[in-house]
């Protein structure tokens, strides 16, 4: 009879897991088309600023007709695309990494050295961007815009931070666990073979 109650247990426990990972998987696979759908825009978001920079070129030649708010736009714009691609950066291990010192470790002090890192970096991701949404929301409540020729809201601007480093922090909680279970830390492949 125990014998028999632990089976059970062992297999009720053992569904409720794998329900459990489903979940966790699913979760998963929608992060990583937000992060893509993101890069997707962060791209679109720089090809339109290249061919608006282009434009003025050529009208300045041709005519006095001159845009003054495209130095705005175009550093907004590269904000805005850094801190939305950035977690999709991450999730397929583009980022810089120091793989001269990491080749020298064995693959488990390479694994531990990426959790331990991964950790850190989430840690410092959540705390600025816990700062950056009480900055943001500061800035929305007294009203504070920009001093240049587009005077925008600059709550508009700066929501991004915190908004891409929450994605940024998720992304290397996921590759903390990803080194400890030996998986590899990019997850594009993944996505690949799933599609």
């Amino acid at each position: 009879l125990l014998i028999k109650v632990i089976l059970q247990f062992n297999f009720s426990t053992f569904k409720r897991c794998s329900l459990m990972f489903g979940r966790l998987s699913l979760v998963s696979r929608w992060f990583d088309k937000l992060n893509q759908g993101l890069a997707y825009i962060a791209c679109t978001l720089l090809v339109l600023i290249i061919i608006a920079i282009c434009i003025e070129i050529v009208t300045r030649s041709f005519s006095p007709i001159t845009n003054p708010w495209l130095i705005d736009l175009s550093e907004i714009t590269l904000l805005y695309s850094t801190f939305l691609a950035a977690a999709w950066v991450l999730g397929n291990d583009k980022h810089v990494s120091l793989d001269l010192i990491l080749e020298t470790f064995t693959p488990r002090a390479k694994a531990y050295v990426h959790c331990v890192l991964s950790i850190v970096a989430a840690l410092a991701c959540f705390i600025v961007c816990g700062f950056g949404i009480l900055v943001v929301i500061d800035q929305f409540q007294n009203d504070i815009r920009e001093t240049t020729i587009m005077a925008p809201y600059t709550f508009w601007i700066t929501a991004v931070v915190p908004f891409g480093l929450f994605l940024l922090g998720f992304q290397f909680v996921r590759r903390g666990i990803r080194a400890m279970l030996g998986l590899p830390l990019a997850v594009d492949s993944i996505i690949e073979k799933e599609d």
